[in-house]
């Protein structure tokens, strides 16, 4: 079968971001109007769906002729995967301080700006969808069912620990070789992202840090202004 390659924001990538967003918004609203034994059941289950997805990708990076490293859960995304679905099978808050902020501008700007070669039907076009999605659903559920929210210590506390992070996948992606690139931060990806306003590699990672802290702060603003009204 000969497929299509990806085109940024033609018909099939705006209709595929449509469908998804107005699914997670759908599922967000049913669950929230189901009882408490039916919420606790829906956020279990989409908990082991999250975890189950992050490492089915053991497999789908060598279905989909991926470099073996990318056979390893260690893109931010990723995190974010595990994290919302630790947190949604009853682990503490603090999963889900993180997967709120490593999910979901992380998330939307992988699914407005994928690096993507081919287009629907393409299964790495469905799975990448599918996945991102089942972040924004688990964090959505978090905070429009469950109520969870940050505060600013938990922005600070995720501040910190991405700052952390970011060395020890620095140094992974210098021992796993040149096609280890997680977190970006060897190489741009490829593709139309806002990091090719970035300067190029390795200074991009001077841009790439700030960035991704004030990209954290915009996710937070809401509450910090409601905070503040209230």
């Amino acid at each position: 079968m000969i497929m299509n390659p990806f085109i940024l924001f033609d018909q099939a990538h705006l209709l595929t971001l449509v469908f998804t967003y107005g699914l997670i918004t759908l599922v967000i609203i049913g669950i929230k109007s189901q009882s408490d034994t039916n919420i606790a059941h829906a956020k279990i289950a989409v908990g082991v769906l999250l975890l189950t997805h992050a490492f089915m990708q053991i497999f789908n990076a060598f279905s989909y002729q991926m470099a073996w490293q990318e056979a390893i859960p260690l893109h931010m995304c990723d995190f974010s995967k595990i994290a919302i679905g630790l947190y949604l099978i009853g682990y503490g808050a603090r999963f889900f301080h993180c997967a709120f902020f490593w999910g979901i501008i992380p998330a939307s700007m992988a699914l407005i700006t994928p690096g993507l070669m081919y287009a629907y039907p393409h299964p790495e076009y469905i799975n990448f969808y599918y996945g991102h999605g089942l972040i924004l659903l688990g964090v959505g559920i978090g905070v429009f069912v469950l109520n969870e929210r940050p505060y600013f210590k938990d922005f600070l506390f995720v501040v910190r620990l991405t700052l952390l992070l970011t060395l020890i996948v620095y140094i992974l992606n210098l021992i796993l070789g040149v096609d280890a690139n997680f977190w970006y931060l060897k190489e741009k990806p490829t593709g139309d992202t806002i990091m090719n306003l970035f300067p190029d590699a390795p200074f991009h990672i001077f841009a790439l840090i700030p960035a991704a802290i004030f990209a954290f702060f915009l996710t937070y603003l809401p509450f910090l202004i409601k905070d503040k009204s209230a």
